[in-house]
């Protein structure tokens, strides 16, 4: 390789020497300002407090966004972004007199911004689901920094006790607002269901017998209305029977007529009742002229007629009032007789009837008859009914399989809504005893690990590190900027740059003559370069010194 590429070290020595002004005029105010630097720059305190979050977060946080960014990290991001508001910070700064000689609000603002700092403290864990490892947000650090370590205290206890306030403000809003929004559609729901309850109670009135569920109890009820229906029928036919039987034996007496058993029946039931009432009892008259009519044919015909009933019963009325008064139970007796007979008499009625019927057997006969058609007529009438029961309970069998699937449907959504009802009801208690719990600061998912303490030693600036980096760079930037003077000159200077650059030698070589005039010009260029030296190094150190 040839010269060019591979100076000599001499020629860098040499270099160094042509421009040691140059070297110096870097160098050196660069180290006397990391002096200056290292001893003059204020202690700044540093008080910070970890906040752990908590493992609810800590759940959310493992969902990451699209953009890498985890839940809690946001979180806390716009927390930060609350809290130190303008508003926020100047109350801050009121509370505490942070900055006494500071005048100007906006450049208070940006000072404590400066001093202020959020840190993201991560774990690495290994995700489940990809198997690789991954930083999960777990917690976070709150630091203020301030020349007075009290200060710095006072507004990192300030910075946690707003952090903490803003995230139990907002989880209670959080929690308030999901109570009222479960309350509201709870209420919504209520009313749905209401309207479902009503329009049930309307279908099962509508199709009341016709419900599913009574299915099994109508088909038992049509059972037993069957059997109830079978029995009547029976009753009739034996009923039928009967009547054919006594009407046969009524005809028999009819053509036999009275005779003398019947006479001799009467007087012993005469007989038997003078032992219990007077002579002149209605019931004693009435049998008496019974007897008579049978024995001596008085009134033979004429008496069994309706009107000739009314005429006897008048007859007994009066004599029974000259006995007894009007409220005894015989003359009520014979005053309800005497209405029914007028009111036949009255509807046309003919009460005529053959003389047989007057007889004792005669009037068994015929008052059993009687009993039997009422009886016929009462079973007639319940096997309509049964009839119309059985009706009934057929229409609603054959209809209930229509009516369950409206039914079901109805029920359905009434189900529904009652689940979703109860659902509501109970996320609305959840999150009110949740607000409560976060009101009352037993659920915080902010939990203080470590309070902000009092700082027993600045944490800047760190005066070694600034010296050493200092002088280092001063050696560095002072070498290295001469070197590169050197090289991007180019001046031919003496017999080395002649012989590098026409590869012959000079014969003789003329060296520098200073006189007066030049030592003049390079203490003036001394001085020059010394004074913009100075002022720069005294600008550079009051920025930085006012920056922190």
């Amino acid at each position: 390789m040839d010269s060019d590429n591979n100076p000599e070290f001499s020629g860098y020595i040499h270099a160094i020497a042509r421009r040691k002004a140059l070297l110096f005029g870097v160098a050196i105010p660069i180290a006397v300002l990391a002096v200056l630097l290292s001893i003059g720059l204020p202690d700044v305190y540093t008080s910070s407090a970890l906040v752990e979050i908590d493992e609810p977060t800590s759940s959310q946080a493992m969902a990451e966004t699209s953009s890498g960014e985890s839940y809690a990290d946001q979180y806390v991001q716009n927390l930060k972004g609350i809290v130190l508001t303008d508003s926020n910070l100047r109350k801050m700064i009121r509370e505490h007199d942070l900055y006494p000689n500071y005048e100007d609000d906006a450049a208070m603002l940006i000072r404590v911004k400066r001093d202020i700092s959020v840190n993201i403290v991560t774990t690495p864990i290994l995700d489940p689901r990809t198997g690789r490892e991954r930083e999960v947000v777990d917690a976070f650090t709150l630091s203020f920094d301030h020349r007075d370590a009290v200060k710095s205290q006072k507004g990192a206890e300030w910075l946690v006790g707003a952090f903490l306030a803003e995230h139990r403000r907002q989880r209670q809003g959080r929690a308030s607002n999901a109570a009222q929004f479960y309350a509201n559609e709870a209420e919504r729901i209520r009313k749905q269901v209401t309207g479902l309850e009503s329009k049930l109670a309307d279908f099962k009135r509508a199709n009341a017998g016709q419900l599913p569920e009574l299915t099994e109890v109508n088909m038992s009820i049509m059972d037993r209305t069957e059997s109830q229906l079978e029995q009547v029928t029976q009753q009739m036919a034996s009923l039928r029977q009967e009547r054919v039987f006594l009407a046969a034996q009524l005809e028999q007496s009819r053509a036999a007529g009275p005779d003398a058993g019947s006479v001799r029946q009467l007087e012993d039931q005469y007989s038997r009742m003078r032992s219990s009432y007077d002579e002149s009892h209605p019931d004693m008259v009435a049998l008496r002229r019974q007897i008579d009519s049978l024995k001596y044919g008085t009134s033979a015909a004429g008496g069994t007629s309706l009107r000739s009933q009314l005429t006897s019963k008048q007859a007994t009325l009066a004599e029974a009032r000259q006995r007894y008064g009007e409220e005894h139970p015989d003359i009520k007796r014979l005053q309800r007789d005497i209405a029914t007979l007028q009111t036949r008499i009255k509807n046309g009625e003919r009460g005529d009837v053959e003389l047989a019927d007057g007889t004792p057997v005669g009037m068994q006969l015929r008052t059993q008859i009687n009993a039997i058609d009422s009886q016929m007529g009462s079973l007639m009438a319940r096997s309509a009914e049964l009839r119309a029961k059985m009706s009934g309970l057929e229409k609603n069998v054959t209809a209930a399989p229509q009516v369950e699937r409206e039914y079901a449907n109805a029920t359905r959504d009434l189900t529904i809504a009652r689940e979703k009802y109860e659902q509501l009801l109970n996320r609305q208690m959840d999150a009110e005893v949740s607000e409560a719990a976060i009101v009352g600061g037993r659920v915080d998912e902010f939990r203080l690990v470590q309070a902000p303490m009092l700082p027993g030693a600045p944490a800047k600036p760190e005066r070694l590190a600034i010296l050493l980096i200092g002088l280092v760079a001063a050696v560095v930037l002072g070498l290295t900027i001469t070197v590169a003077a050197e090289a991007l000159d180019p001046k031919v200077r003496g017999a080395r740059d002649i012989r590098d650059l026409l590869n012959v030698s000079p014969l003789v070589a003329i060296p520098s003559i200073r006189n007066s005039r030049s030592r003049r010009r390079n203490a003036w260029r001394f001085v020059t370069a010394s004074a913009s030296g100075f002022i720069g190094v005294w600008i550079v150190f009051t920025v930085i010194a006012n920056y922190l």
